[in-house]
């Protein structure tokens, strides 16, 4: 079955990658749980390095200001049933914050505690231009790493999916 999906994925990849992309890496920065390193896997062997190291890292930085935006108004919650950051990764991204001071921001594509960081530097109100420049940093080194090690055959598709 996959072989017959597979002609239509590297089309649909081929047409609109880019777009796909920068959705996938913005959603992927502002709280949902996705894995642009899959679309970038499929993406490294067939579209232009820079274009992919660029559209990710843009999609990837607005994903995170709107993270920002949510820890500078202070919504912890949404309402009663949506939590944006649970309170332990808030606490712990906070420490590292107060510890290591906005250089942490390097780090906002780690998992799990990236967005934490984020969320923080909006909560404490941390100059948005210092924010944007680490955090663009951090972002383009990860995504060129990322693409690095597609190019080396790194197989990223079988440890992200």
């Amino acid at each position: 079955m996959f072989e017959t999906v597979w002609p239509v994925i590297q089309d649909f990849l081929f047409n609109y990658g880019y777009i796909s992309l920068f959705i996938s890496a913005f959603l992927a920065a502002s709280l949902i749980p996705l894995s642009p390193e899959v679309l970038i896997a499929m993406m490294c062997n067939t579209h232009s390095f820079w274009a992919i190291v660029l559209v990710a890292t843009a999609g990837s930085y607005l994903g995170s200001v709107t993270t920002y935006i949510l820890g500078y108004w202070g919504l912890h919650k949404l309402s009663d049933k949506f939590e944006i950051i649970s309170p332990e990764k808030y606490e712990k991204g906070l420490k590292l914050f107060e510890k290591y001071g906005a250089w942490v921001l390097l780090l906002t594509s780690l998992p799990i505690i990236g967005d934490a960081f984020v969320f923080v530097a909006g909560a404490v109100r941390y100059e948005f231009k210092k924010f944007s420049v680490l955090t663009i940093i951090g972002k383009f080194i990860r995504f060129i790493l990322v693409l690095v090690l597609c190019q080396m055959g790194y197989d990223m598709t079988s440890s992200l999916i």
